[in-house]
């Protein structure tokens, strides 16, 4: 009775085992076949077109052409996406003095993205009958073999130092605030030693102070569109605004005149203020009142951490 058992034993784990044997083929041959597939597909995609650069999409250039960054990329026709020289590329986009940051990522199968970010063009320098872009890191291209923009205000008269303040205020300024500005001028006053002259490209000249002037400009489109203008769009009331204190505007004397395309002395007005625009006056307000507010607030945070 016991042999009987044996034998039944034994046939039932010779069963089990050729069982567990052909499972282990049947994995061993689908990872196998798995890996012959897998290995003509990158054969496939190594040595075919299929791995050639196809598109570039170029992201954030505003100053740098995409001609530029297409010859930095050094692309030939047969260059294939895992051989492209990521690094060498970035390098070389990265000695253009516009370009402040680059990001260059591969797109399967075969595309390339590349995002510039560039340094903002804030001005103009005028150096010996020679106008330069400068940058809002106060890098002047004075190789800069680009045609010299037209909607960039001129930035003359400002040591360097003085220079460095006004860049960095330009820079704070919104792109359509900034290009709204023909001319910035340096005012030197005994009294306020940082006082400028802003000629905006509307027929208004602005006095500031070259440390709030960035600030309190933001609100120029209003007051701008508050002056009183005749049927061709010259001010009925000739004068200027003043924000180099608080804000007001200041109407010249009769037969003084004003030039916002030179870089003539603004000639000093009597203040009249009570003669002023009231809708304009109300604006300008607004904005003294927003500072003093801002000053308050600066103060109180002070305090509090101290």
């Amino acid at each position: 009775m016991s042999d009987k058992v044996r034998k039944i034993d034994s046939e039932y784990l010779k069963e089990k085992r050729r069982k567990r044997r052909q499972k282990q083929r049947r994995i061993q041959l689908g990872i196998f076949g798995g890996l012959i597939l897998l290995i003509v597909l990158i054969v496939l995609y190594m040595f075919t077109p299929i791995s050639r650069v196809d598109q570039v999409y170029i992201k954030g250039n505003h100053h740098v052409s995409q001609s530029e960054i297409k010859k930095a990329l050094n692309l030939q026709k047969k260059t294939k996406i895992y051989s492209f020289n990521k690094g060498k590329a970035i390098n070389t986009l990265k000695k253009n003095p516009y370009v402040k940051n680059v990001d260059i990522t591969r797109k399967f199968p075969n595309d390339i993205e590349v995002k510039i970010t560039e340094y903002d063009l804030v001005g103009l320098i005028e150096e010996k009958n020679h106008y330069y872009p400068v940058l809002d890191n106060d890098h002047i291209l004075k190789d800069d073999k680009q045609q010299v923009p037209e909607d960039a205000p001129v930035v003359s008269g400002f040591t360097k130092s003085k220079r460095a303040q006004i860049i960095q205020a330009l820079s704070e300024m919104k792109p359509d605030i900034r290009n709204s500005i023909s001319e910035v001028t340096y005012a030197d006053d005994k009294d306020n030693r940082n006082q400028i002259k802003l000629y905006m490209k509307d027929n208004i000249q602005v006095l500031g102070n070259i440390n709030t002037i960035a600030d309190k400009l933001k609100y120029y489109p209003e007051m701008s569109k508050a002056l009183e203008r005749d049927e061709d769009g010259n001010l009925k009331k000739s004068g200027y605004i003043d924000l180099s204190v608080g804000a007001s505007f200041i109407p010249y004397k009769d037969g003084e005149k004003t030039s916002s395309d030179s870089s003539e002395k603004l000639q000093e007005g009597t203040a009249m203020e009570d003669k002023a625009k009231d809708e304009l006056q109300n604006t300008l307000n607004k904005i003294n009142q927003q500072s003093k507010d801002s000053s308050k607030d600066k103060s109180k945070a002070n305090s509090t951490n101290n």
